[in-house]
């Protein structure tokens, strides 16, 4: 069988000392055998975006998904990516229909799940809670949850100290890997793909313990956090030998991560710098009670009361997604930063309010850039930007349109917390700021490590994320369609089987969440710096 395992966010940089020192025994005899080396990200490197295109093996201008938000078309509004929202598709859905039989646990971008032929799956990050509809076939929800009376899809920090989220979250890996052991028992699997989220939720909050340089770093604070940290990864790890285990020694075995992380302690908040600049207008400023509101709401007492009173739960109040860009005087904007990860221009015949020529557009464009690139964090003197590219240098494919104008990538490879940033839309009154409890930030490089009875050790180069998914089809003898982008890696044997099949091109149905279903997957993505 092929065991594929996701550790989000996972980085040889932080694990490698504690293979080095004996903490994590399974991994580091896992990697002793193992192909491995790193797996380059995407473009943002963002967890929507790479998982779907992990899952796919195109790029985003191809499967449609280039964030957690997406743009409508001919419109300001934005709304959450779902599964519901990719265009190309996914390797298991491929297997599935060739005869294999695939479960799925916890892999982003599957919620809401729907039929697929010889496929089982446990949706993850984008299910409200366990108590909505997240398995497919249905009546598996009721066996996992009764098998696993602990599993949780999400630890919300709302409320808590680190110490607590951390032994929350450590909790939480305990019951996804029992999850995880009990789903793969069910039954023969050709394919099983557990992704563990934590390792990524772990890493936002807590990089400042591992780097003394950090602002926020303080010597007792790490020295009492750090071993719970540690408690984390020594829980994956076992969690990881059980899956090992029951797998058996015949099965192959990836191992990969979406992305990898760095420490960060400063913000880059593209719209106040538009607004200083002039390329972007308030009408006035958004008042301050919208974020005063949306603290109120993640209160947890606030919360609990709320939870106390069935029916307050089910009011229907549309939550806004970006309430900040009503504040916006599209009249006088020539750009802004939009939450679906870019510079969108506000085009006339385009936008619904567009002042810019399409004409300008190439000339703006240069303009913009140049001021960018000449922007200077007061405090540190840094520039926040690595590159900023064109939609058209990082996609192709019918979807690209939807991608925002312009890409930022923020300097984030630096392990000097000050020099990396992450980037924030909506209002701020300054362009610079702290990164505040996001400590650590996505990098461009994930893992990868790969073993099996036909794979020998050592080490891998070149490795994408867009290529697993062809990977994984030639390891299970399914033809692999010539739309995807990525390639066989030297590890799969054998020479590919090619296929003309077309691109998915039928819309699934969007999940139907309420308001209140809305608003816990926005604070979700916001207080991961997402949104």
């Amino acid at each position: 069988m092929l065991l594929i395992i996701g550790l989000d966010g996972a980085d040889w940089r932080i694990l490698d000392p504690w293979l080095q020192e004996g903490v994590l025994p399974t991994l580091a005899a896992f990697k002793a055998r193992a192909r491995w080396g790193r797996l380059s990200s995407t473009i943002r490197p963002e967890s929507s975006i790479a998982w779907t295109t992990f899952a796919t093996g195109v790029n985003a201008g191809k499967h449609g998904v280039f964030g957690f938000v997406g743009q409508r078309p001919h419109d300001y509004g934005v709304e959450l990516n779902t599964a519901a929202s990719i265009r190309a598709t996914p390797f298991w859905q491929l297997a599935g229909a060739a005869g294999k039989r695939i479960a799925l646990l916890n892999t982003p971008m599957t919620f809401p799940p729907h039929p697929i032929p010889n496929v089982t799956t446990i949706a993850g990050m984008l299910t409200p809670d366990i108590h909505y509809p997240f398995t497919q076939p249905s009546d598996l929800q009721k066996r996992l949850l009764d098998a696993v009376p602990d599993y949780v899809i999400n630890v919300d920090r709302t409320g808590m100290s680190l110490f607590d989220f951390l032994r929350a979250t450590t909790r939480a890996i305990e019951a996804r890997g029992e999850a995880a052991r009990w789903l793969l028992c069910q039954q023969e699997w050709d394919a099983f793909v557990v992704v563990f989220t934590a390792t990524d939720r772990l890493q936002h909050y807590t990089l400042h313990l591992l780097h003394p340089d950090h602002p926020r770093h303080h010597p007792e604070e790490a020295r009492r956090l750090v071993p719970e940290l540690k408690k984390a990864y020594q829980t994956l790890d076992r969690a990881l030998a059980k899956l090992l285990d029951v797998a058996g020694p015949d099965a192959t075995v990836i191992l990969l991560s979406d992305h990898g992380f760095g420490p960060v302690s400063r913000a880059f908040y593209v719209n106040a710098f538009l607004a200083e600049t002039g390329w972007l207008t308030w009408k006035r400023k958004p008042m301050a009670s919208v974020s005063v509101w949306r603290r109120l709401r993640r209160h947890p007492s606030l919360r609990r009361f709320k939870k106390r009173l069935p029916g307050v739960r089910k009011l229907r109040r549309p939550p806004a997604l970006a309430p900040w860009l009503t504040f916006i005087d599209w009249s006088q904007t020539k750009a802004y930063y939009s939450p679906t990860g870019g510079i969108r221009f506000n085009v006339r015949g385009r936008e619904p309010a567009g002042v810019v020529d399409i004409r300008d557009l190439h000339a703006l464009t240069e303009a913009l850039r140049s001021s960018l690139l000449q922007a200077r964090d007061p405090r540190t003197g840094h520039s926040p930007i690595a590159d900023i590219f064109a939609r058209e240098d990082l996609y192709h494919g019918p979807m690209t349109s939807l991608a925002p104008d312009l890409i930022i990538e923020p300097k984030r490879a630096s392990m000097q917390p000050e020099e990396n940033f992450v980037i924030r839309s909506g209002f701020s009154d300054h362009a610079f700021g702290e990164s505040g409890e996001i400590t650590g930030n996505h990098a461009l490089q994930g893992i990868l490590a790969a073993a099996g009875p036909h794979i020998s050790s050592g080490m891998i180069q070149g490795a994408a994320l867009m290529d697993l998914a062809p990977t994984i089809l030639q390891l299970l003898d399914v033809p692999i369609p010539i739309f995807m982008d990525g390639r066989v890696l030297d590890f799969a044997r054998g020479r590919p089987i090619f296929t003309s099949e077309s691109e998915r091109a039928e819309s699934l149905a969007k999940p139907d969440l309420s308001d209140e279903d809305q608003r816990i997957l926005q604070e979700r993505l916001r207080s991961l710096g997402y949104l």
